[in-house]
């Protein structure tokens, strides 16, 4: 039954390389893979430089049955070059694809990312696709672009979350609200997570600051 459909991963990272939000939607997709869908990957970063890109991405989209956004928070928003792609998937709308988002962040609370996915699923409302529900990790610096499968004991909750996530996506079904709730948990405690955070800015200053305090004002 699964066959004919296919889902398509817009990775909504600038970075050039690995990122987390490719490894989180890659991982998604690989489930999806083994549920029957076909499946077809794209950075949005090379899908909005041209205009052949921009057609080549809405051709993508109007042959898809379900399209999942992976990106990381800008501040409280989408990246740039993200939000370019929406708008070129909106004008005019190539739905009625369903549509799901998946928003990470360095921040240990998952309250930071919830404009976000407000903005993503209020595009999916006027851009004539079906909203299938939003995904929120906090601290994914603890991913680091890695792939996920290497991480599942630290990140099992985030995978187990992806799992359940697939197997409706795979029946047609949105995102299910316990595994919304699995993805938010934190991979560790916050104040774990801050101490390392904490330590990693302090050995990067060691190793590039070339003297000085992490408390020095140059332009107070």
């Amino acid at each position: 039954m699964n066959a004919s459909r296919k889902a398509l991963l817009l990775v909504g990272s600038p970075k050039p390389g690995d990122s987390t939000s490719g490894s989180l939607g890659g991982y998604l997709l690989e489930e999806l893979e083994k549920r029957g869908l076909a499946t077809e990957t794209i950075r949005v970063t090379k899908a909005v430089r041209t205009e052949e890109t921009m057609e080549e991405l809405r051709a993508a989209a109007a042959s898809a049955d379900l399209i999942v956004l992976s990106f990381p928070l800008y501040v409280d928003s989408l990246p740039a070059p993200a939000i370019r792609a929406l708008e070129v998937l909106a004008e005019p709308p190539v739905g009625p694809a369903a549509f799901v988002a998946i928003c990470q962040s360095g921040f240990p609370e998952v309250d930071h990312n919830e404009v976000a996915i407000e903005i993503c699923r209020n595009f999916a409302r006027d851009a004539g696709f079906e909203w299938a529900g939003g995904l929120v990790l906090a601290a994914g610096g603890m991913v680091g672009g890695q792939p996920l499968r290497k991480l599942q004991g630290m990140m099992r909750s985030a995978v187990k979350a992806l799992d359940l996530t697939a197997e409706e996506l795979a029946a047609g079904r949105p995102v299910p609200d316990e595994a919304v709730q699995l993805m938010a948990k934190p991979p560790i405690p916050r104040i774990g997570y801050r101490f390392m955070a904490n330590w990693g800015w302090r050995s990067m200053f060691r190793k590039q600051g070339r003297g000085g305090s992490l408390k020095d004002q140059p332009y107070a």
